[in-house]
């Protein structure tokens, strides 16, 4: 991993059983409530650590590959809360 590569934290979704791939800011933004936006723009709903991982998300592999781009619109991306304090 190269230094501009952003960190990457892999997380299964309860809601559709997926591995999602989620940015350390979107961690950071969303470990009070345990919902993640991931790269594809899926909103994670955090299942408990106990679990197994679940098949990657095709859509965040496509967007880690440059093959897509999120699909969420940019004015709906959340900006990072503790950034907004300073």
């Amino acid at each position: 991993m190269s230094p501009s590569e952003p960190f990457l934290v892999h997380i299964r979704c309860d809601t559709d059983g997926y591995t999602h791939a989620v940015t350390e800011d979107e961690f950071a933004t969303g470990r009070h409530d345990g919902r993640f936006r991931a790269v594809c723009g899926h909103v994670v709903l955090a299942a408990p650590m106990i679990e197994e991982p679940g098949r990657f998300d095709p859509a965040c592999r496509e967007v880690l590959r440059g093959d897509a781009t999120p699909s969420v619109p940019r004015q709906e991306r959340r900006r990072s809360r503790w950034r907004s304090r300073r």
